[in-house]
């Protein structure tokens, strides 16, 4: 179910994507990962890089569902 406060928006699923890469490799604890979203889309502002990543934590499972990403490299 997506996150009333934090509606899912359909022009960051590259942001999203990323965010999703960025797990994958464990680099980082995610709460850190604003970061690393930072350095790989250079046109976010810090704040808006926090604001993207917050939005991704608390609708993490209704986007893996909608975009599949558990099935990304099975």
């Amino acid at each position: 179910m997506e996150n009333e406060k934090y509606p899912i928006r359909e022009d960051w699923k590259e942001y999203y994507d990323v965010l999703e890469g960025i797990r994958r490799t464990g680099v980082c604890n995610m709460w850190g990962a604003s970061i690393y979203l930072k350095e790989f889309c250079p046109e976010l502002s810090e704040k808006d890089a926090e604001g993207i990543l917050c939005n991704w934590i608390h609708n993490y499972d209704a986007l893996n569902k909608k975009y599949g990403w558990r099935e990304w490299g099975t």
